[in-house]
Order: C-alpha cells, then structure tokens, then sequence
C-alpha cells in the first residue's frame, strides 16, 4: 500500500526561468525564429520502431514567458494505430486508447478497439497482445505518458496478430530548442539542434534549466543538478536507450 500511494504522489519537473535580462532576450529570439521546445522519453523492448522517435511534447516558445514548469507523472496508457509504416515524419496517431494502466500489468487489445486486462506481465513493463483476427494487418502499440495532465505518446512497437508487445518505459528525457514542425506523435530520427538529457530518478526528479545563448541549446542553471549535453545531429534512438 505504502508503494501504490508513493507512486500516486511522485511528480518530476523540468523548468526554465526566462525573467532574467539573459534568459529574456533569449526567448525574444526564440518567439521571432518558431522555435518550439520539444522533448522525447525512452523505452526499451522488441520490435519497436527502429526509424525514430514519436515526439513526447512540443511547446512554442510563442506560448512561453516568465517561468515555465513541464510537471511529469510516471503514468502510463496504451494506444494503437493502425498504421505500421513509420517513417521520420509519420505522425503516430492515438486510434485506440486504454485507461491508465500500471506497470506490471498486462492488456488484450480486441478486433473492436477495446483493451481488457489478462494475465499479467513482468515488473516494470506493460505487455500488450494483439488480438485482431490471424491474416489481418500489423498495428503500431505504444505508450503514452502524462506530461502537464496529459496523456501523450513516446514509444512506438509494431505487433502483428495473435502476437504480442513488451514495453518498458525508462526516464531518460531528451529536450532540445527545435525550428521543425514536430508535434506530439510526429516521429524524429536526430537531434536538429543541440540540446541535453537526463535522466529522472528518486534522488533527481527536478531539473532547473536554461537556453544557452550562443547556440540556443539547453544547460542545467548553475549549482543544480547537471544534464548531459547533446550535439545537433546526434540519433534519438541511441541516446534514448532504445534495443
């Protein structure tokens, strides 16, 4: 009981400060060159698309001023599409949905776009089996998770029928400033601009940042927990764990 009610209450954060002389001429720039700030999430498991990444979350720098905080709960939903070509630029729609689902738990997703529980699966992944009739078409299942109250997608696995997913979230973060037109579920080969990661746990789960001003990448603010910095260019699917 003890678990299940920490779990209820654990929130990590990510937050920017632009009321700073700096940090404010910064974002002046940001809002006049469409910059938005996006971020993508880890998972690991089999058969998950290997072309990218679906974007976490995407925020205009346009909607930004004075403090930011981006507040994350480790909570979880599954949802399928019913596409299997996943390209960079394919957007993952959320066809089908279920509610919140645990880690540790495991789902059938029937022919009807309905999920009931089964049997279960190990701890710290969601197993999904696809239950569509044999000879119908593969689907995309993933995981979305809860960023600012919302329910949004970052993983992608393709699963044919009759067969079945395994997927484990991890908290590896990636945040970068971006002048593309990524939108949540929209997938995203590499970095196109630097930017950081990190990774959330019990002992970091604030991180305060900055935009640095020479490149427009992302630092932690001085004297606080540090982030890794990630060059322009660099693949999403290797700095996010993904086997």
């Amino acid at each position: 009981m003890e678990k299940t009610l920490m779990q209820k209450i654990e929130i990590f954060s990510m937050n920017f400060d632009f009321t700073s002389a700096e940090q404010k001429a910064i974002l002046q720039y940001l809002q006049a060159n469409n910059y938005k700030l996006t971020a993508y999430k880890g998972a690991t498991g089999p058969n998950q698309v290997s072309s990218g990444v679906p974007t976490w979350f995407s925020v205009s720098y346009v909607e930004i001023f004075g403090e930011l905080e981006i507040d994350y709960e480790p909570k979880y939903k599954v949802y399928v599409f019913n596409q299997t070509n996943i390209n960079v630029n394919t957007r993952i729609l959320m066809q089908a949905i279920s509610d919140e689902t645990p880690l540790g738990t495991g789902l059938t997703f029937n022919p009807d776009g309905t999920f009931h529980r089964n049997s279960g699966a190990p701890e710290g992944v969601i197993n999904v089996i696809n239950n569509r009739p044999a000879g119908t078409p593969p689907v995309t299942i993933g995981l979305a998770a809860k960023v600012n109250g919302k329910f949004l997608p970052f993983c992608a696995f393709i699963c044919a029928p009759q067969e079945s997913v395994s997927m484990k979230p991890n908290e590896k973060i990636v945040l970068l400033a971006s002048q593309n037109n990524m939108t949540s579920g929209t997938v995203a080969g590499n970095m196109t601009g630097p930017g950081c990661s990190f990774t959330f746990s019990a002992q970091n789960m604030r991180y305060d940042l900055e935009m640095i001003p020479e490149n427009y990448g992302i630092q932690n603010v001085p004297g606080t927990i540090p982030v890794d910095s990630v060059a322009s260019g660099a693949s999403l699917v290797q700095l996010l764990n993904i086997s």
